[in-house]
């Protein structure tokens, strides 16, 4: 198991600044990520399940990648994606417009503040966003905050207590050649596993946020977890 590295500092603040996603963050996960992880998408929106009819809200939403096709399979819902970084609500607009999702829209706004009302979603998802949150129990009360009574949440997470070997299956899924495959390493232990968090952090948060019928499971195969919950 690796040390987990620290959370707060100057490499952090900027890593997880909205300058940092508008002009690096979200480019190379954009380019470099999301296809490879094609597969995670899949497996997540298979998780989701949202009553029909209802209010589904993604925090992190990135480039819509998970939210366009939760609006494929679930027609009847409503589904607004958030992010912090406007080069993204821009780009996940532009593929929405592209693919023609009428039941899909994408604004930006804060984890750490919200820009809805109490209780506006029945379900509330989030894929390997929180570690990028400056204070992740605040998010996560704010996730509260926006669902119904009885409303659930699914977020999956990049965990920070994984072992090396499953990290290194991981890198090798973005290494084409070696120094593409350091940089991958370096990126993925310094902006995403290092300054993760790990499945017990994540379940003691939820808990001290208080959440109910709180239960994590990892992802078979990947070096992730999930984690159910309902307000």
């Amino acid at each position: 198991m690796r040390e987990r590295q620290g959370k707060r500092g100057l490499f952090k603040r900027f890593s997880d600044s909205r300058f940092a996603w508008d002009v690096v963050q979200g480019p190379v996960y954009n380019r470099l990520i999301g296809g490879a992880a094609s597969e995670l998408y899949e497996r997540f929106v298979d998780s989701v399940s949202p009553p029909e009819g209802s209010r589904l809200l993604d925090i992190g939403c990135g480039p819509g990648h998970i939210c366009l096709m939760l609006a494929v399979k679930h027609p009847t819902v409503s589904i607004l994606g958030v992010d912090y970084s406007q080069t993204q609500v821009r780009a996940a607009n532009r593929l929405r417009e592209k693919q023609g999702i009428t039941n899909c829209e994408f604004v930006r706004g804060d984890a750490m503040d919200l820009p809805f009302g109490d209780t506006s979603f029945e379900t509330v998802i989030s894929f390997a966003s929180i570690k990028h949150w400056p204070d992740e129990r605040r998010g996560l009360e704010e996730v509260r905050r926006v669902l119904v009574p009885g409303g659930s949440t699914l977020i999956e997470e990049a965990d920070s207590a994984a072992d090396y070997e499953d990290l290194q299956r991981f890198y090798q899924r973005f290494s084409a050649w070696w120094v593409y495959g350091r940089f991958m390493d370096f990126y993925l232990n310094s902006v995403v596993f290092g300054r993760s968090v790990s499945m017990k952090e994540a379940e003691a948060l939820a808990r001290a946020s208080g959440f109910t019928d709180v239960s994590a499971e990892k992802v078979e195969g990947w070096p992730m977890f999930l984690l159910r919950f309902t307000r």
